[in-house]
């Protein structure tokens, strides 16, 4: 699954008002402006997923949450985040504005169905839920018709009204709605921002016979996201590296110590993956004086 933080926040960035009309039909662009605060929560959290609603009738706060991944205690994340933002503005002497908060789910498997959090005691109890949209269960056509353009790379998401379409069908139709628009710099973010989303849903090589390389290049949203896999790419493979430079190091230590009488804990060494673990692992196999002692420490750790 692709990582999707870095695209979706962009586009948050670039066209928020278009956002706030998604979830709040009713909102006007010039009402919408970005949330700021100096406030910094003590734990990380999503302030910068918020915006200032400028409703005549009621201001509000609008909190997005995008979902690119599986959580468990989103509702419990969630709650920390409402608590987060009403301390900022408590602490800006704005008291405790009303805020609607929106999870945003762009693939199934990332929806675990829990969103609510309920607690009941003598004197009271909690209730707490939060909006929650579906992308593949939302319609294709109607963020076209209202010209949402930064909910454009959703679009190959969503349903589209021709439930036979193929998937080469639907990812031309989202792009022709892309090409439209006359901002180059936009078009090419947009396009961008498509291909990593469709990734998740299409295979990659549909995508990117469609959407060509040549198409994105030049957008900082690609940019920056090829740079952040790299980045965790490398990282990975640095972490594998120090995974089997211990493993190496217990696995010799052990045939050193025992001989051939250890390769089956070595086998069993070398299917440890972590590095908390076999550090562990070779810290207490020093004090292993039999193979019978080293054989508990390692099936203790496996």
């Amino acid at each position: 699954m692709p990582r999707i933080d870095i695209p979706i926040k962009r586009l948050f960035q670039r066209r928020p008002a278009d956002w706030a009309r998604y979830v709040q039909p009713g909102c006007r662009e010039e009402w919408v402006r970005p949330y700021k605060t100096e406030y910094t929560p003590r734990k990380e959290s999503r302030l910068d997923n918020v915006l200032e609603i400028d409703d005549p009738s009621s201001p509000y706060l609008l909190h997005f949450e995008p979902m690119g991944y599986r959580d468990e205690a989103l509702p419990a994340r969630m709650l920390r985040y409402r608590s987060d933002i009403w301390e900022a503005t408590l602490a800006g002497g704005r008291g405790t504005p009303s805020i609607r908060q929106v999870v945003m789910f762009f693939y199934k498997e990332d929806d675990n169905g829990l969103h609510r959090l309920s607690d009941r005691w003598d004197t009271g109890g909690l209730e707490y839920s939060s909006t929650v949209i579906r992308v593949w269960e939302e319609r294709r056509q109607p963020v076209i018709t209202a010209k949402l353009v930064g909910l454009y790379p959703l679009l190959p998401l969503m349903k589209g009204d021709d439930a036979k379409e193929s998937p080469e069908q639907a990812l031309k139709k989202c792009i022709d709605a892309v090409q439209e628009i006359e901002d180059e710099s936009l078009r090419q973010d947009l396009l961008a921002a498509m291909a990593i989303l469709a990734g998740g849903k299409y295979p990659p090589d549909l995508v990117l016979s469609i959407i060509r390389r040549e198409m994105v290049m030049e957008s900082p949203i690609f940019q920056e996201w090829v740079r952040e896999e790299r980045a965790e790419a490398e990282a990975r493979g640095e972490a594998r590296g120090k995974v089997e430079a211990k493993q190496d190091a217990i696995c010799k230590y052990l045939r050193r110590r025992f001989g051939d009488a250890s390769a089956g804990l070595q086998r069993k060494v070398r299917e440890m993956t972590s590095l908390e673990v076999l550090d562990g692992v070779m810290e207490e196999l020093f004090a292993a004086n039999t193979l019978e002692e080293a054989q508990a420490i390692i099936q203790g750790r496996h």
